[in-house]
Formats: structure tokens, C-alpha cells, sequence
């Protein structure tokens, strides 16, 4: 008969070997972990926890908790995440899992608020976060939080590195708070200037336009002072390394506007910019917005790939397995790695054997079997075997950290949407200047308040404002036209480079397949006839492979399960059981195997029964995307890190003439860049860590929504959908977007070109290049706005 455990709910197959003694009786449990778990509840009365859960308890396998022990026993890792709550108090955050409901957070916090020096213990289901507020002087307390949460069978870990959140955080909350005081204050100013410039007051009502004019002062000086701070210091920064940045004008006419109005003021003056002081401010805030927005991506991007390594691991001395910090880990040390680890450096095989999956490093789906004197590279998982590895290099010398500082020093070069203008941006600072001292003392002989307006109002009319909001504005528009579609546009440099595109070069798997095996053909091989129709065999198989870690299991998440299984049992090369009386077991069957599939051999008594053949089957879509690129005139190309045949199977299915296997991750970026050098720009579109040197490489690099997180870090572009179906439109998208840029930039500096002159002849009323250049802005952003109408349909 099987029974259920208490406390996590899994099968007991064979009978009860653990009981838990709780004052109800006692408890069938599955493991001495449960067990243990069940008493402790019992014991600290917090046994309403089975009355109040929702779920079963989670399970937590024994080698994790080791290791996750061993993390919180090394200071050096967790004193970083600990931060001050007081002067003798501390605050450490901890990530959890296996939280079902509000009783898991219930019973989380009581058993932490438990143990001596803890003040306070608060779970967040949503964010499966745990705060925890202790005393300073437990030192060992996030150890013992730790081992009571693993106890109770959930998950618990460290968070990123707290620093950088915390940092990026703070630059985050600044930009935000700076541009919303801009915005609130832009559109108060303008409240105040417009009644002064429609001139609804008589002369009788000086006093009403001196407090609407006192008031604009109080609003915009805030704006100017705190939300263009930045601009101030670029400015300032720019001059003491003897560079003129773009900063520089800007700031100078935010204070000449600002310091101008004053002075007209207390002169007793009618005109006053500051209602265009604090519009400039906030337009450009948008830009230095999306600018930084861009930064903590391409910063979050690279902690995310070191995180996907693992933080502690064994080492071998004398015979005995040491926890140490990956981070301790020299050339020569020897290190123990099991079923599930992750390889934390470079390496190779010293004894042992086993399955690895290097699926995130070549994109290759098949496990792959290595002995001793075998390379392992960081970033592997060890699917079955145990191994001893001789660490050839450091976590910071590892293929995965090399690639990751490529990642961040390629984007970081790509981070500004307008570097174009940093080359003629001295030229056009030096020629405002020139220009505003020839108008000043142009008009000198006229008075020096009359040469201030005229320079003023010539500053104001060159201020780049339209210029800076021509491509900022249309990114921000083509932004949100590519979400419509499907697309997250991270760097729109490269979607403009779509332009200029001549072919594609395509990763293979989870890129053009689906990433995953299937169930692709099986066949009865019974020498003899048996009792089991295909069926009951193919569900026999599903049962089998069921609670087995290996990917090749996956293919059998969808078929149902036989229930009559007993005695499961997971081995070196597959698994087995017993049903009515019969041995059943499923194992690999290389000498069977085909360039595009894995065979798996299922036996009843050791004797054959059902062949079965897994394979990694293209994506639906691919064809029809494949023939909407081709109409375009790209040439398209496959490159993978898969074996040859498999890749020439694939190519030959979906008509692309040249493909080429068994590459590297320099391997790719070679053959893209040999190919732009050959017929122009290039687009790669790939999903591995294994693609990130050749998305680099690429004039575009895009990223389908299962890629991983380098890769999507590493491309510029990339699709939202579970599918292909949305990169046919990049290059319309790309076109219209460049299309309204140009449109943009040619008002811009037709609008300069035309009022300059007629500013430095004086022509022009400061209040009239202030509302020019707020008519030139409003045209331009209109005109980016276009593209919230914009489909794909519509071109």
C-alpha cells in the first residue's frame, strides 16, 4: 500500500521505515529529514502548521543543505549581505524557497523568533524574502537561521551582491525623483507663464504679476538647482579636464535663463524664462533616464552570469571534503563534485565518470559522458557520476567570467543611443559660444541689458533641445512600438543597424528548435509477445523516468504514468522498478542512436520491449520566418556547437545552404566577423552563453525570450514571445524608426539654422526664442509620436 509522508507529502513506496512521535501519535514520514522536521514543530507547539498549510511541506535534499550550511559557516560571504538597523541591532535578507502559503510564512517566522537574539523575523510571500533582525553580538545567528529553515525542508540563500543592489537602487530612486520634480515643476511654470504671456493682467495688477512671476522663481529654481544638477556637474567635470561636453551649453543656459529672470526681475523687468528653464530640464532628464536605465542593465547583466556559479565548494585534503569559498579555489586543488553540482572553475577530470550538461556553455541539448583526463569548464552541471577535479584555473580566469567581461566591455561601449554627436559636440559648443559673444557684442552699443536679451535669446534658440530630443524622443516611442510587437529594443543603436543588415547567422538549439527533447518514434522490439499493449509500455516508461534528473527524462512529463509502478529506483544509466511481479528498466542504447535523435531501450525481465527515440525537433514557426527573411534578401546560416550531422539534418528540413557544426563559442565569433568582412553587417540570432562572443561580434545580435541570461545581456535585441514570429519585423520597425530620427534632426537644425540669424540680429525676443524652442521640442516629440500608431501591418 503507499502511503504519503506527513510532512512532505511523497510516496512511501515500501512501507514506513521513519516515524515521527508527535503528542497526537505517531507519524509515517519518508526520511530521517522529515522526521526530524515534524518533532522540532511538535516540540516548539507550532503544530497548528498542519492545520493552517495549504500544501505539503517542500522537500530539501541532503547534499544541498551541506553545502548551503557551509556557505552561511564562511563570514567572509555572509558579512557583506549584513547591514546596520541600529546601533546594536543588524539586518540580514535572505532568499527562500518552497513557500506555498501564508502558514509557511507563519511557521517560518515563529521557529526564528525562537532562537536567542532575534528581534524580529518577517517573510514576504510575494518576494519569498525573509528579513531578519537580530543582535549584534550573534555572530553565528545567520548560521543557526539557516539550519532551522533547512530543518523545516525549505530552500534558503544568499541574495546578489547587496552592495551593487544597493547602489544601483539609490542611482535609480535619484534619476526618478530628479525627473518627476522636473515634470511637476515644468508644467507648474507653465501654468504661471502662460497667464503672463497672454497678458491677462492690466497695469493695475502689477502685484498679481510680480507674485505669479515670484511664484514661478520658487518652482523652478528646485528644478533648475536639484533635477539639472547633473548637467551642472558635467559641465564643471568637462572643464576641469579642459573637455567642452554637451553639458555645457545646456548649463549654461539653465543658469543664464534662470540668473537672467532674476536680474530682470529685481530690475523690474516683464520677462522671465524660468517656465523654460525647468521644460529643458525635464526633457533632457528623459534622455539621461534611458541612458542610465541602460547602464544598470549591462551592470545586472554581468553579476547575474557570476551568480550563476556556485559560491562554496569541496575540497579534497587528505582524503576528507572541506567546505571552502569558490573564491579560496587555486591551480592544483582538488575538488569533489556530485550529481547536481554546478563546476565552479575550469578543470579536468582527475577519477571518476559521469553525465554533464553544457547546454548553457555550447547550446549541445545531449548529456555528454566524461572520464578521467576530460576537460570540464565552469558553468557545467554534473547530471550523473561523481567526479574529483583538478582546477586548472580560478573562478576569475574561467571560460564563463571571460565571456561575462567581453559582455560588459562590448555594451558598455554601446550605452548611448547619440554618440554620434560626441564628435561634432566641441565643434557645436564652440560655435554657440563664438556665436553668443559676436550677438553680445554686436549689440553692445545699444545698452548692456539690450546685448544680455539678444545673447540670451540667442543661447536659448541654440540650446539643444530639439537636437536632444530628436533621437531620445523617437527611441522612447520606437521602445514601446517594439513591446507592441513582441520585440524589447536594450540597445536601439542596433536596431538601426537592422538597415544595414545582409544576412543572418542562426544558433541551432532552443534557437531554430524548441530546446528540449520529445518523445520523436518508438517501436516494439518484443522477441516474444507481451501482456502490455504499447500504451501501458509507453506509460510504464513515463513512470520510470518520472522523478529522474536527467533532461532526457523531460521528454516524458506529458505521457500519463502507470500508478502500479512500486520500488523506484534511479541508476548509473537510467532507472528501474517493479510492476505486478515484473523488473522493469529503462536505460540508453547508443549502438542505436541516429544523427538527429537519442535511443532509450526499455526492458521487462531484462528482455527487450520498447524502443524509444528522443530528439530536439524544430520550432514550428521556423519555416515561415525563415521564408519572411529570405524575402528580404538576407542570406541566412545555421552555426552550432552540436555535431554535424545533427546540425546538416536541421539545415537540410529547413532549407538553409550552409551550416557548419562542432564549434566553439571563437569558433562562431570568427566565422560572423570573417562574414561581415566578406558581404557587410551581420545579425546573429542565438540563446546560449556558447553564442555571446559571436552576439558581440554582430552589427545586431537578438535573443529569443528562452535564452539565457547572458545572451540576452550580450544582444541588443530581443523577443518577448515564446516564438520566432516576431523577428520578421525588425527590419520594418527599424526602418520607420530611422525614418522619423532623420525627420526629427533635420527640424532641429533647419529650426537653428533659420532663427541663429535672426537672434543675432536681434529680431527675436527672448519670450520668442523661448517659445520657438518650446515649439521646435513639442514638433519633434509629435513627430516621435508617430510611431505609437505604427504596426507591423501597416508597412
Amino acid at each position: 500500500m503507499t502511503m504519503a509522508c506527513w510532512h512532505c507529502g511523497a510516496d512511501i513506496l515500501s512501507g514506513a521505515p521513519f516515524r515521527a512521535r508527535t503528542p497526537e501519535g505517531e507519524r509515517d514520514t519518508c526520511c530521517a529529514g522529515c522526521t526530524a522536521a515534524v518533532e522540532m514543530i511538535h516540540q516548539m507547539g507550532l503544530e497548528d502548521y498542519y492545520r493552517l498549510r495549504t500544501d505539503t511541506a517542500p522537500l530539501a535534499g541532503s547534499e544541498d543543505q551541506a553545502r548551503t550550511l557551509a556557505l552561511f559557516s564562511l563570514p567572509a560571504l555572509v558579512a557583506p549581505h549584513i547591514e546596520p538597523a541600529g546601533d546594536d541591532t543588524r539586518r540580514l535578507r535572505l532568499q527562500l524557497g518552497g513557500l506555498h502559503c501564508a502558514a509557511c510564512c507563519w511557521l517560518i517566522e515563529k521557529v526564528l523568533l525562537a532562537i536567542p537574539g532575534v528581534q524580529d523575523a518577517r517573510v514576504n510571500l510575494a518576494t519569498m524574502q525573509l528579513t531578519l533582525t537580530f543582535a549584534a553580538d550573534t555572530a553565528h545567528l545567520p548560521r543557526q537561521a539557516a539550519e532551522r529553515l533547512l530543518n523545516l525542508g525549505y530552500q534558503v540563500s544568499l541574495p546578489g551582491d547587496p552592495h551593487r543592489d544597493r547602489q544601483l537602487a539609490r542611482e535609480h530612486r535619484q534619476m526618478l525623483g530628479r525627473l518627476i520634480l522636473a515634470g511637476v515643476g515644468a508644467m507648474q511654470a507653465m501654468m504661471y507663464a502662460a497667464v503672463l504671456y497672454l497678458d491677462v493682467f492690466d497695469g493695475s495688477d502689477a502685484v498679481f504679476q510680480t507674485l505669479f512671476r515670484t511664484t514661478s522663481l520658487l518652482i523652478a529654481t528646485p528644478v533648475v538647482f536639484y533635477a539639472g544638477w547633473p548637467f551642472f556637474q558635467g559641465a564643471w567635470r568637462g572643464l576641469r579636464h579642459g573637455q567642452l561636453t554637451m553639458d555645457l551649453p545646456v548649463a549654461l543656459a539653465l543658469a543664464l535663463a534662470w540668473g537672467g529672470s532674476v536680474v530682470n526681475m529685481a530690475l523690474g523687468g516683464s520677462h522671465v524664462y524660468f517656465e523654460s528653464a525647468a521644460m529643458f530640464v525635464f526633457f533632457l532628464l528623459i534622455s539621461r533616464t534611458l541612458e542610465q536605465r541602460q547602464q544598470h542593465r549591462i551592470q545586472r547583466a554581468w553579476q547575474q552570469l557570476q551568480d550563476t556559479l556556485p559560491r562554496v565548494v569541496q575540497r579534497l585534503e587528505n582524503d576528507q571534503r572541506v567546505w571552502i569559498s569558490v573564491r579560496e579555489v587555486q591551480p592544483g586543488d582538488l575538488l569533489w563534485l556530485a550529481q547536481g553540482d554546478t563546476v565552479p572553475v575550469d578543470g579536468t577530470v582527475h577519477a571518476g565518470q559521469g553525465d554533464i550538461s553544457e547546454a548553457a556553455l555550447t547550446g549541445e541539448a545531449r548529456p555528454l559522458t566524461r572520464h578521467q583526463g576530460d576537460t570540464l569548464s565552469a558553468g557545467a552541471n554534473v547530471l550523473e557520476g561523481q567526479f574529483s577535479l583538478r582546477a586548472t584555473g580560478t573562478a576569475d580566469t574561467s571560460l564563463v567570467a571571460r565571456i561575462a567581461e567581453q559582455v560588459a566591455r562590448a555594451a558598455g561601449e554601446r550605452v548611448t543611443v547619440v554618440r554620434d554627436w560626441q564628435r561634432v559636440a566641441p565643434l557645436f559648443i564652440s560655435g554657440t559660444l563664438i556665436l553668443a559673444a559676436a550677438t553680445l557684442m554686436l549689440h553692445w552699443s545699444s545698452g548692456p541689458a539690450i546685448a544680455f536679451e539678444h545673447m540670451l535669446a540667442l543661447l536659448v534658440i541654440t540650446c539643444p533641445c530639439a537636437l536632444a530630443l530628436a533621437v531620445p524622443m523617437t527611441v522612447s516611442a520606437t521602445l514601446a512600438a517594439g513591446l507592441r510587437e513582441g520585440i524589447l529594443i536594450a540597445s536601439p543603436t542596433q536596431l538601426l543597424a537592422v538597415n544595414n543588415v545582409r544576412g543572418v547567422l542562426f544558433d541551432k538549439t532552443g534557437t531554430l528548435t524548441q530546446g528540449r527533447f520529445q518523445l520523436h518514434e518508438y517501436r516494439d522490439v518484443a522477441v516474444s509477445a507481451q501482456p502490455e499493449t504499447l500504451t501501458e509500455r509507453l506509460a510504464i516508461a513515463a513512470a520510470l523516468e518520472r522523478r529522474h534528473p536527467h533532461p532526457l527524462a523531460r521528454a516524458f512529463d506529458t505521457l500519463a504514468a502507470d500508478n502500479a509502478m512500486t520500488e523506484l529506483r534511479v541508476t548509473r544509466d537510467g532507472a528501474e522498478g517493479r510492476r505486478l511481479g515484473h523488473h522493469w528498466r529503462i536505460s540508453g542504447d547508443p549502438a542505436r542512436a541516429r544523427s538527429d535523435s537519442t535511443c532509450l531501450l526499455l526492458s521487462r525481465d531484462g528482455a527487450p520491449s520498447l524502443r524509444l527515440w528522443l530528439c530536439d525537433t524544430a520550432r514550428p514557426e521556423a519555416p515561415r520566418v525563415l521564408a519572411a527573411l529570405r524575402a528580404r534578401g538576407l542570406r541566412l546560416r545555421l552555426a552550432s556547437g552540436d555535431a554535424q550531422a545533427s546540425v546538416d539534418a536541421l539545415a537540410q528540413q529547413l532549407g538553409l545552404p550552409e551550416a557548419r557544426g562542432q564549434l566553439s563559442p571563437d569558433d562562431k565569433a570568427r566565422w560572423l566577423h570573417q562574414l561581415s568582412l566578406d558581404e557587410g553587417p551581420q545579425m546573429m540570432v542565438g540563446d546560449g552563453i556558447n553564442d555571446a562572443p559571436a552576439l558581440l561580434h554582430a552589427a545586431v545580435a537578438v535573443a529569443p525570450a528562452n535564452a539565457t541570461s547572458l545572451a540576452r545581456h550580450a544582444a541588443g535585441l530581443y523577443l518577448l514571445g515564446d516564438s520566432l514570429d516576431e523577428l520578421p519585423a525588425l527590419p520594418a520597425l527599424a526602418a520607420h524608426s530611422r525614418r522619423l530620427i532623420l525627420q526629427n534632426l533635420g527640424w532641429a537644425l533647419g529650426y537653428n539654422l533659420i532663427a541663429v540669424p535672426l537672434a543675432m540680429a536681434g529680431l527675436v525676443a527672448p519670450w520668442a526664442a523661448a517659445l520657438g524652442m518650446a515649439g521646435s521640442s513639442l514638433l519633434v516629440t509629435l513627430n516621435a509620436n508617430r510611431m505609437n500608431r505604427w504596426k507591423v501591418s501597416s508597412c
